[in-house]
């Protein structure tokens, strides 16, 4: 409909152009002179002839009809160029939607391994500012894709039957604009793909700028940061004016080459007067149809420079629909009603981004309800025994099996649902404490939510804060402190009730007090449940039924606590390093409260 509509929109101008020439026929009756004969003219008969005498009164009467059916397509017009307007605006926003969308459920499906590779600001620039330029071609610039070449066409075929002499003079000027358009059409291109892709540099020093401000204060490097902002942010703006350079020299070229036809037009227009062959009325309307058409022309040369910026922006985002970086996903995956939570590895081998391998020939088994905890110096391969488990990533070699089934076989989704994983990174949404615990089961009541709030130590401080469950966090949970999002983070995993728990040293940020706490809360929610703990603090996993020992991304030592010890290997080196380094932070804290 929306189609239709912008296309009778197009013709309706010309055409109540055209019906101009009853009017100045109507005003100047005496426009069309016979012309003598002679060498330089056309036969006589082919002149025209003299207008029919009329009175007055009938004079008015034709000159009203004439104005009142002009007035009648002149309002049909607006209000189909009204029309049009609004479709092409409905179009544009749902298409902005759709690909929105798409473009975020795509990035949400695609594998951890792509992140790995990708900057952030560089994909929020994507979806952003590329989607802000299809946005401001959308609407009128849309309307016109579609209005303007039916309105050159239809206005072209209303000037060759007014005048074909004429009309064949005029085209001259066509091969002119087209090549103006198409030169400039192509730079506009190209500059548009370069600004787009230091739009997306300049998003990501934005983001790394506000995201690490803590860190960029606490070291005093604001002004690098500044001027490095400074110098993607000229970029960004010099690309921008080449680009509104070669898109100021379009409308310049077009009006210069259609003024110069005008004036051949009205020159032409007079002798063919003379000659008879059109009348005032005749000459007037071509006049104004030319207008109209050039006008349409730079119209079309306008939205021509203004799609090669949206085909710039719309190949970014082709590129990256284009990626198919997800997870495979089998024909018929497995999906489990219920898991007893058996895990196990056989002979798994991973490295990220084809680097030195993470893990190395890594053989386990988990049993249903088990706590293991995996120890081991930083890099060991802790957190990626961690990822592989719910299938954030593949290993390269080997196999990872959930009661006894590979989870590549698995629907993703349906895995992880029996799964809760608290990483060492604490990342809280924007919203309240309630919904962010709610994000682990969307349909939790507020009596589960507390009950997990209680398992994590949170209740006590959650209904201290102004609203209770109900206060907003801020923007990843900066109105808490790091050992509250974390707890919070811990009842979020808790909610869901999960049959295998995973812990990637999910304490770091908690003072020994709340972290004993919270370790006793966890003797209970664990129970039955299959537990992965990865710590850095061994003190906290002396309890666990089974602690394994990496290192380089092997397994070393595996065993209860008293029996690693014993061996003096690995683990109990680390062990006496971390109980060293406890006791000098205790007597340092004791020092200064000393001093206090």
């Amino acid at each position: 409909i929306g189609l239709v509509v912008m296309a009778v929109a197009g013709a309706l101008v010309p055409e109540a152009l055209s019906r101009t020439k009853a009017v100045f026929d109507g005003i100047f009756p005496g426009s069309a002179v016979t012309a003598l004969p002679s060498a330089e003219t056309e036969p006589a008969g082919e002149l025209q002839a003299p207008l029919e005498e009329l009175t007055a009164s009938e004079m008015q009467a034709r000159l009203l009809e004439a104005a009142l059916i002009l007035f009648a397509f002149m309002i049909a017009a607006a209000l189909f160029d009204g029309l049009s307007v609004w479709f092409a605006e409905y179009l544009g926003q749902h298409l902005l939607y759709e690909l929105r969308k798409s473009l975020f459920e795509h990035l949400q499906a695609l594998s951890m391994s792509f992140y790995d590779r990708r900057r952030l600001g560089e994909l929020i620039s994507r979806v952003n500012n590329d989607t802000m330029v299809l946005q401001r071609n959308s609407g009128k610039g849309l309307a016109w894709l579609v209005s303007e070449p039916v309105a050159v066409v239809y206005g072209v075929y209303r000037m060759i039957a007014i005048s074909p002499r004429l009309t064949m003079s005029m085209l001259v000027i066509v091969p002119v604009v087209m090549v103006v358009t198409l030169f400039l059409g192509r730079r506009v291109r190209k500059l548009s793909r370069q600004m787009q892709e230091q739009l997306g540099e300049m998003t990501n020093a934005l983001h790394e700028g506000l995201a690490a401000i803590r860190v960029i204060k606490i070291f005093g490097i604001q002004r690098e940061m500044n001027e490095h902002f400074e110098h993607e942010n000229r970029d960004v703006m010099r690309t921008e004016m080449r680009t509104a350079l070669t898109r100021a020299v379009n409308s310049p070229v077009v009006g210069i080459t259609i003024g110069l036809a005008l004036i051949a037009i009205l020159t032409l227009g007079g002798q063919e007067i003379q000659a008879g062959r059109m009348t005032g009325g005749d000459l007037m309307a071509f006049v104004l149809l030319l207008q109209a058409v050039s006008s349409s022309v730079n119209r079309v040369s306008r939205v021509n420079l203004s799609l090669q910026q949206a085909s710039a922006a719309a190949g970014r985002h082709r590129e990256l629909l284009e990626v198919d970086e997800r997870l495979p996903v089998v024909a018929n995956p497995v999906e489990p009603e219920h898991l007893e939570g058996r895990i196990t590895f056989e002979r798994v081998s991973f490295s990220y981004l084809g680097r030195s391998p993470a893990l190395c020939d890594i053989s386990l088994e988990i049993k249903p309800g088990e706590v293991v905890a995996f120890a081991g110096p930083s890099g060991a391969g802790k957190t990626t025994i961690a990822n592989l488990i719910p299938r954030l990533y593949d290993p390269t070699d080997g196999r990872v099996l959930v009661d006894g089934v590979d989870v590549r076989e698995m629907d993703p989704q349906k895995l992880r649902r029996f799964m809760s994983i608290v990483p060492q990174e604490t990342l809280l949404f924007g919203g309240t404490v309630r919904e962010n615990i709610a994000y682990g089961r969307s349909d939790a009541t507020h009596e589960e939510i507390e009950a997990a709030a209680k398992a994590a130590n949170a209740h006590d401080f959650i209904v201290a804060l102004p609203q209770g469950y109900d206060t907003q966090v801020g923007e990843r949970g900066t109105q808490l402190s790091g050992g509250q999002r974390q707890r919070i983070a811990i009842a979020r995993a808790v909610v869901r009730n999960p049959r295998i728990m995973i812990l990637d040293e999910a304490t770091s940020s908690l003072d020994n007090e709340s972290e004993n706490e919270i370790h006793r809360a966890l003797d209970t929610v664990l129970e039955g449940r299959t537990a992965i703990i990865i710590a850095h603090r061994l003190s906290t996993i002396q309890g666990a039924d089974r602690i394994i020992v990496l290192e380089a991304g092997r397994i070393v030592e595996s065993g209860k606590h008293a029996e690693l010890l014993a061996r003096g290997g690995l683990y109990a080196r680390l062990y006496r390093a971390h109980q060293s380094s406890d006791e000098r932070a205790a007597a340092v804290e004791g020092t200064a409260s000393g001093n206090a």
